[in-house]
């Protein structure tokens, strides 16, 4: 901050007060203008600035109230300081409502004189934060509206490339489709004349319509694979991804594969250990690019080769590989093998075989979409080794790719999705207590009983152990609906019992909901929203019940402690305090000795006497000079009170130091 001297205008009308108050401020390095009243400091408001002003609220002609108004219109921002007798409490909060940083009750013996200085380098410093935090908050908003009309721009260039690409994609679609037609009627009527319907047919013309047959096909699997890439290269790819076992697609791919194998007496192999993982993949995809690899490896192996089909496991990911012992690929051709429109005569002295050169470019970006690499290596005339990993996927990884989905399924759908986190409460303190084994059965448990109370499948359900949670993905499900079924699964989880080393246990748990598109747009969003709400939810603020039968005593010392961040509790006598605690936890109580009905003293014995309550530390209000502490039935003066009047410094500095005390052995 500047360190140039700081003025200051009080408006005071008592003499000494003033000169006292003008005397401390100036020794304290303070520039100090002083005005008798209300209305001379309005003029002097008007002639010029000041960095404070201090303001007592009574003054002969103008109430404070009114002068504070009139300096907040004049000087929006300025920083107004209340100086407030006793009694003047409930004044003084309102005085904080209409604009003032803060207020100090001036005391008989002008002990609050020292504490004024302080006072007002803190509220300097707070003006100084909120100025700075202003100043950065209109550069930042600058900066956004310069990168909004940047990003414009660039969604008008990208909206433009995308249109072009969509022009191509489309292009690729019509024709493609407009080729189809045609095809598929050459095919039929080939078929219709090599099966004599037409007429009878000679060897030659037999062999010649086997030939339109084959090159029929062929050109349909150009078709397709010109498809495939057209809709890899413009994003419209869209993985259907679940859980596999990676038997499971090996034994289709060989299934279809062996017809192939057969009719060119190649021998097909596969070699799977037993107990791999399963995988999140999509299995219709992974099913073409291991078709694809298998066919190559027949195609160029010569009859009485072998082809072999494994799986092997590593640390982070599974590798497929298929090898044949076929004519093996040149040197120079291996970097090029997966680029676009690539073609190699494979064969070195034989046949061969002709295609798109689209294959292997469409198994590799398949490959990539999942997350894995592919590669080859070969050594001519002793065959070729084809490899692609897939990474194995944590339950966390499989639950985030399902709630991907699932939201971009609602949004495709305009439909809700909703997730819900169910956490458990000081789960980093149950495990200490119980230990990594017992926590990770209740965990278990809990997912059990998650599933059978809202019919959730295994990929819906995800534990995070670090955290003690659960997030549950509930699909197609709206926001009144998802919490409406997390409302029924608290109250079955509250029903729970855990069980350890023979003792029933209640685990308590905080369940929030989100919901798209109410709560978050994304996936990620949607997660980070769910979280919030449990982190709120188990930030508990510390708890005052606040005991005295004098209502403005009450509302003062409430409002006080609520401005500091303290939940309150309010009672106007004992009986009423008592039944609160029935319903209410409470860190510490502040406790009046002097009410009707039931005194101070009952209410303290009968605290100290019920086991639920016995251990909130009490501070006890009482009388200027009044004894307590025999018949509160302590036997030293040491225990936590305060005497009236007090000032409020005083009393919240009480209540903070009693709250960092050990409660069993507090008032």
């Amino acid at each position: 901050m500047d360190q140039t001297p700081r003025s200051i205008l009080l408006i005071e009308d008592d003499e000494g007060q003033a000169l006292l108050t003008k005397e401390a401020l100036e020794h304290e390095g303070f520039v100090v203008d002083v005005c008798r009243t209300g209305r001379q400091g309005l003029e002097r408001i008007v002639a010029a600035s000041f960095d404070v002003y201090l303001l007592d609220m009574k003054l002969p002609d103008l109430h404070g109230t009114e002068i504070l108004r009139r300096i907040t219109t004049m000087k929006p921002g300025a920083v107004c300081i209340i100086l407030s007798g006793h009694g003047d409490e409930v004044l003084a909060v309102e005085a904080m409502k209409l604009g003032a940083y803060d207020y100090i009750i001036k005391s008989p013996h002008m002990g609050h004189l020292t504490a004024l200085p302080v006072v007002i380098r803190e509220v300097l410093e707070r003006k100084h934060l909120k100025d700075e935090r202003e100043q950065l908050q209109n550069e930042l908003w600058e900066h956004a509206r310069l990168l909004e009309e940047r990003n414009v721009e660039l969604r008008r260039a990208n909206d433009e490339l995308k249109r072009l690409d969509e022009l191509k994609t489309d292009f690729v679609s019509m024709v493609s489709h407009e080729l189809r037609t045609p095809m598929s009627t050459i095919k039929e009527f080939t078929a219709i004349i090599a099966d004599g319907i037409a007429g009878d047919v000679t060897p030659d013309q037999t062999e010649y319509l086997s030939i339109i047959t084959a090159n029929v096909d062929r050109l349909s699997r150009i078709i397709d694979d010109l498809l495939d890439m057209a809709k890899i290269e413009a994003g419209r790819v869209l993985l259907n991804k679940r859980l596999v076992e990676p038997q499971a697609l090996v034994d289709a791919v060989i299934q279809s594969m062996r017809p192939l194998a057969e009719s060119k007496r190649v021998s097909l192999e596969t070699d799977l250990p037993p107990g791999l993982p399963s995988l999140f993949v999509d299995a219709d995809k992974m099913t073409q690019v291991l078709v694809n690899l298998v066919s190559n490896a027949i195609k160029f192996t010569d009859p009485g080769g072998k082809v072999r089909l494994a799986v092997f496991e590593q640390s982070t990911e599974l590798e497929f590989s298929v090898s044949d012992t076929g004519v093996g690929i040149a040197p120079d051709d291996l970097p090029k093998l997966f680029e676009k429109f690539q073609q190699f005569r494979r064969s070195i002295g034989g046949s061969g075989s002709k295609g798109t050169g689209l294959g292997l470019a469409i198994s590799r970006r398949l490959v990539e979409l999942h997350g894995g690499s592919i590669r080859a290596s070969s050594e001519p005339g002793k065959g070729s080794v084809f490899s692609f990993t897939l990474p194995k996927q944590h339950l966390d990884d499989v639950f985030r790719e399902y709630l991907r989905a699932g939201v971009e399924s609602a949004k495709r759908r305009q439909a809700p999705f909703s997730i819900a986190v169910v956490a458990v409460v000081k789960f980093q303190e149950l495990m200490a207590l119980y230990g990594l084994e017992e926590m990770s059965r209740m965990l278990k448990e809990m997912e059990l009983l998650i599933r059978d109370t809202i019919r959730r499948r295994a990929g819906d359900v995800v534990i995070r152990w670090h955290r003690g949670e659960m997030v549950v993905m509930l699909s197609e499900v709206d926001k009144a609906t998802a919490q409406t079924i997390m409302a029924r699964l608290l109250r079955t989880i509250n029903a729970w019992r855990l069980t350890v080393d023979g003792r029933a246990i209640k685990v308590s748990v905080t369940v929030a909901t989100a919901t798209y598109p109410d709560d978050a747009l994304n996936d990620e969003e949607l997660l980070r929203a769910a979280d919030r709400q449990v982190q709120h939810a188990q930030e508990v603020k510390p708890c005052v019940l606040v005991v005295d039968d004098e209502p403005k005593v009450r509302q003062f010392i409430a409002e006080a402690l609520e401005h500091r961040g303290y939940d309150v509790l309010a009672a106007e006598g004992g009986l009423q305090a008592l039944e609160l605690l029935k319903l209410h936890h409470a860190d510490v109580i502040l406790l009046d000795l002097m009410m009707p009905v039931m005194e101070g003293y009952e209410v303290y014995h009968l605290l100290k006497e019920n086991p639920n309550t016995r251990d909130i530390p009490v501070i006890i209000v009482t009388g200027k000079g009044e004894r307590t502490d025999e018949r509160l039935g302590l036997d030293h003066p040491t225990y936590n009170h305060i005497a009236k009047p007090f000032q409020l410094e005083d009393l919240l500095a009480k209540v903070r130091d009693v709250l960092q005390q050990d409660p069993k052995g507090a008032g």
